[in-house]
């Protein structure tokens, strides 16, 4: 192997970077106006923000050095579109080859998608909905998603949710369009890779396995809606508004932790937070919080990139779950929130059904976005049109208890692999959060030595199978998630 891959981290890294940071600007903004944007940018600035950002990153975004990388090299057969092995890839002792190539297989996906997905950001962000109610407007599917989130009552999230189902016809276009340019890429590129990439467990259909028996054990739990937007609803947990803040700022967050010295010396980037519409907000704001210690605490190692961070990365999810995890927790909201003892037990039962219904969603969303069906066949989104919505209603039902409409397949939810990660991540966290607790106590969340413990995790050399969970882990964090469920 004649690549620098010492260099090649560093090159990763930094397009690793722009590649996020662009995707996160225009999934929440959209495309810019031909003019200054809302922020104040020139036109020239807004048009530079919509170009490619792995364009000037195409060695890393390459196929042949995802070829050089694998141990295959391009030949005439490669030309046509086929990889041809050769030898086996040469020793590697930096250990950074195999995840250097999931980052090169990723970067390269995307960068072929790119217009793909300004296409998709571009359709949630357009005006192109009208509403009569309380007055005439128009407004874009991302603003009706949030306003039917938002609203408290049951009337007007099913207005809300009306005007989506018969107006969000273009976003679901465009996901459908990026899903089917994605997986016909990956398979010019190597289409076994894919689902390793993607889904952080061995084997990959171990994800399908703990997603279905976390629909099973936890359906007793699901309470019957007459509404799919009755069930997103609820999932806000807007019932459980006991002791939480009037803003939700990183600074109620810094404070929850800062006589731990949890993040000292460490920079914590948790980028825009949510709008605080219920107890799940707060849920996402720690989130946030624990995904960007895992990242900060992973940076200051001062290791490669590439045995810091994999492109769907467990270790993140584990730390975010575990933090979001929190709400649900009858210790914090008492010690955190200030709640009596009988409140803090009622605000964490109401909280934890909200968060069921989201990893229930998570649940289904996995299957879907797999094998499309009991019968596998696929991402739902590359069947036919009957076929999708059949499979994606009967999906969401079991999910909520009520269908989403077979119309708003890939818009809520997005059906893409994140999913998987986040599911598998949250099954893992309910074992870290026991053994947490048995360590430190049950208010290991502020305790010196538990965030100690957390960050000297987090910066430690990972193992090379450590990003990846087996059945037997995502079985066991689930019924360690059922055994806290039941405690309740």
């Amino acid at each position: 192997m004649d690549i620098d891959l010492i260099r090649l981290d560093r090159e990763v890294a930094r397009a690793a970077r722009a590649w996020r940071a662009a995707l996160d600007d225009v999934a929440r903004r959209g495309l810019a106006p031909a003019g200054a944007d809302q922020d104040g940018a020139t036109a020239a600035e807004a048009r530079a923000r919509l170009e490619n950002p792995l364009d000037p990153f195409r060695r890393v975004s390459a196929r042949t050095t995802y070829l050089e990388l694998t141990g295959k090299t391009p030949s005439l057969g490669a030309e046509l579109g086929l990889a041809s092995q050769a030898e086996a890839a040469a020793p590697d002792p930096t250990g950074l080859a195999a995840p250097l190539a999931d980052w090169v297989y990723t970067l390269t996906l995307e960068r072929v998608v790119w217009a793909d997905r300004l296409r998709l950001a571009a359709a949630w962000h357009a005006a192109s909905l009208f509403i009569d109610v309380p007055e005439p407007a128009r407004m874009s599917p991302y603003e009706a998603r949030l306003r039917l989130l938002a609203d408290p009552t049951d009337a007007g999230r099913q207005t809300f949710a009306e005007v989506l189902a018969r107006g969000a016809g273009a976003v679901a276009d465009a996901a459908r369009v990026l899903v089917e340019r994605r997986h016909e890429a990956a398979r010019r590129l190597d289409e076994a890779r894919q689902l390793a990439v993607e889904i952080p467990c061995d084997p990959p259909d171990a994800a399908l396995g703990a997603a279905e028996a976390l629909l099973q054990r936890t359906e007793p739990m699901l309470q019957p809606e007459a509404t799919w937007h009755g069930a997103l609803g609820r999932a806000v947990g807007r019932d459980a508004a006991s002791g939480w803040p009037a803003r939700l700022g990183p600074r109620w967050i810094e404070e929850l932790f800062r006589a731990t010295r949890l993040t000292e010396g460490l920079a914590i980037d948790l980028g825009p937070l949510p709008r605080p519409l219920g107890a799940a907000s707060f849920a996402r704001a720690l989130a946030r919080f624990g995904a960007a210690l895992s990242r900060a605490s992973g940076d200051g190692a001062r290791r490669p990139f590439a045995l810091r961070q994999a492109p769907c990365d467990l270790q993140r999810a584990r730390r975010a779950a575990l933090f979001g995890g929190l709400v649900a927790d009858p210790v914090f909201c008492a010690r955190a929130l200030g709640l009596g003892r009988g409140r803090a037990l009622d605000q964490a039962r109401a909280t934890a059904q909200s968060l069921v219904l989201s990893l229930r969603l998570d649940a289904a969303t996995v299957g879907l976005a797999l094998r499309g069906g009991p019968d596998g066949g696929g991402h739902v989104l590359l069947r036919g049109a009957r076929d999708r919505k059949d499979r994606f209603e009967e999906a969401t039902a079991r999910a909520l208890g009520a269908p989403i409409p077979g119309t708003l397949a890939g818009v809520v939810p997005a059906l893409e692999p994140e999913a998987a990660v986040r599911l598998a991540g949250a099954l893992l966290a309910a074992r870290d959060r026991r053994d947490l607790i048995e360590r430190f106590d049950e208010d290991w969340f502020r305790n010196p030595r538990a965030a100690e413990a957390l960050r000297d995790e987090d910066s430690a050399p990972r193992a090379p199978t450590s990003g990846r969970a087996s059945a037997a882990d995502l079985e066991a964090g689930l019924g360690e998630m059922m055994r806290s469920l039941a405690s309740l």
